[in-house]
């Protein structure tokens, strides 16, 4: 066997017809970056195919025997405790071996050096080289988005046309009549609620169980479910709407939405023409975008705005701001650190609700289905009212992650004197200057606006003087994601706040907050718990699988009582 000089050096072991060979190369920096290798042999040549030594490699090792369940952070700390350092990991919930993401090749020999004969779980870890250039991660990509998109296409294309796919993929629930939907929603909020109180039993004994969670219920729900909301407006209610710029099934320009999820390689975009959720005014100006050609674009900004401004006329599009937001690179998205710059109109534009006016920048929150956000806020405003004492001073409000003020604002709007106070908290600095230019807009003049984190302003309201005021409710209407365990923790040991209403816009991922907010007290979640009294589901989402539930929490007295005792 001869040996081959590629001008590198690294040993690299191979099986060629069942004979060990090996081959040396002349440059430490650089390992093999393919690990399959097609070998040809004749008297005394090797032709290594597919064999890549070129620039843009990504160092990483292979992790093997992981057990399953073992998170990211674990794998991170295992690699620290044993003097790695902090490394970037990949693993998928599924996968029973990880990537590990180094910087070189020496730190890659530091590495496999220090993990030798490390457990994880009593599982022997084995480390194995594993690089990759970026051509051939690209590579890899693209062949696996396509294959999704083949199979995709394969099991759904025949069964459904282009438009039903689409409609499929925004809303999902439209071959549903609209009750039909409802019901599908109400038991989806009843078994997640359900589920909610079994956990519950799960963490607490018998002698400490709450009557909540102890009493026997048919419906196995923690507290009374009140009959799903309807939305005002089933069609067209979208106020925001964000579509793709690509190519439809027949390569031809459009702008609408993706066929399908852009990672299993649909990068298909149809019109929104048939879209149930999609207003006219949207519509009209997606196929309206459609019109513009490369060198109008390119042309200047100012010729931008002038189309979109004559075609406000020509169409009666009532067109208030148009805002350029400029990215050269690569992506199915742009990054909010990129500026927008306005061509046309304001900054901004206004929404009202429930006798209030908000202004609205591009970054702000606002609900997408402003009739049904209405019904929601007004349910809110139910409640609260339910929970002011005639014989006590009016309450105070917090208004938890509070954004632009919309919740606060309206509710102090709808309540009148009835609400002593609303504070607002929020961590987003340009967020709480808008909250107080749109509490002077609807002349509330009882609104404070705290600028910072909600957990370090909560432990700070415990110093809060109640002997002035009455009862201290807070309010919040988080992200799909729910609120941070932290603000849980704050929440449960802020003792001036007696009631608490927690709007999810899914209450799947909202469970593990409500567990957190009424398991008993331990050394990580301390204070006194709540405990869920009512509920109520409002559909802001129509044709969607979505809905907004509202819960309304107690301090649970039970906890209480047993303290005090």
């Amino acid at each position: 066997m001869s040996s081959l000089n590629f001008n590198k050096k690294t040993d690299i072991n191979i099986k060629l017809e069942n004979e060990k060979t090996n081959i040396k190369l002349e440059n430490e920096d650089i390992l093999p970056t393919t690990k399959k290798l097609k070998i040809e042999k004749s008297d005394d040549t090797v032709i290594i195919e597919n064999y890549n030594l070129e620039e843009g490699i990504q160092y990483r090792l292979r992790m093997k025997n992981v057990p399953k369940f073992a998170s990211v952070k674990m794998i991170k700390d295992l690699l620290a405790k044993n003097g790695c350092g902090s490394l970037n990991v990949k693993k998928s919930p599924k996968w029973n071996y990880c990537f590990v993401q180094l910087k070189s090749r020496e730190q890659q020999l530091e590495v496999i050096e220090k993990l030798k004969d490390v457990t994880l779980k009593n599982k022997a870890i084995v480390v194995t080289v594993d690089n990759i250039t970026e051509k051939e991660r690209q590579l890899l990509f693209d062949n696996k988005r396509e294959a999704n998109k083949e199979r995709f296409l394969n099991e759904q294309g025949e069964q459904r046309s282009p438009e039903e796919l689409l409609a499929d993929q925004t809303t999902p629930l439209h071959r549903l009549p609209y009750s039909e939907q409802l019901k599908f929603k109400d038991d989806g909020i009843k078994k997640s609620l359900s589920t909610f109180r079994n956990n519950i039993k799960e963490l607490t004994k018998d002698r400490y169980r709450p009557k909540w969670v102890a009493e026997e219920v048919e419906s196995n729900l923690p507290c009374e479910v009140r009959t799903i909301i309807s939305s005002p407006i089933l069609e067209g209610y979208r106020n925001k709407c964000e579509f793709t710029i690509g190519k439809n099934l027949n390569g031809e320009k459009t702008v609408g939405f993706l066929l399908g999820a852009y990672k299993d390689g649909l990068n298909t975009v149809l019109e929104p023409e048939k879209s149930l959720n999609v207003s006219e005014v949207a519509k009209k100006i997606a196929t309206a975008m459609q019109g513009l050609t490369e060198d109008q674009i390119n042309k200047e900004k100012l010729s931008l705005a002038e189309y979109f401004e004559s075609l406000a006329k020509e169409e009666q599009i009532n067109l208030k701001s148009l805002l350029v937001q400029v990215y050269d690179g690569v992506s199915d998205c742009i990054s909010d650190k990129y500026p927008y710059e306005v061509i046309s109109g304001d900054s901004f534009i206004h929404e009202e609700m429930m006798g209030c006016r908000f202004r609205i920048s591009p970054r702000a929150f606002f609900q997408t289905n402003t009739l049904a956000a209405q019904v929601l806020y007004e349910k809110c405003s139910e409640y609260i009212k339910d929970l002011c004492n005639p014989d006590k001073p009016p309450p105070v409000l917090i208004d938890m992650c509070c954004g632009t003020g919309t919740i606060g604002i309206c509710l102090s709007k709808a309540l009148g004197n009835k609400i002593e106070k609303v504070i607002g908290i929020e961590i987003c600095e340009e967020a709480v200057e808008d909250a107080k230019i749109n509490a002077t807009l609807n002349e509330i003049k009882n609104a404070e606006y705290i600028l910072g984190p909600v957990e370090k302003n909560l432990r700070a309201l415990n110093n809060y003087n109640n002997s002035t005021a009455g009862t201290v409710i807070a309010i919040v209407d988080p992200p799909r994601a729910g609120i941070h365990k932290n603000v849980i923790k704050a929440l449960r040991n802020c003792q001036a706040i007696d009631y608490f209403l927690y709007i999810s816009c899914d209450y799947n991922l909202a469970t593990r907050n409500f567990i957190d907010l009424c398991r008993p007290s331990t050394n990580a979640f301390t204070g006194i718990p709540f405990k869920p009294v009512r509920a109520v589901g409002v559909d802001l989402f129509p044709h969607a699988k979505q809905v907004e539930l509202l819960i309304e929490f107690h301090r649970d007295d039970y906890y209480s009582s047993t303290n005090e005792s």
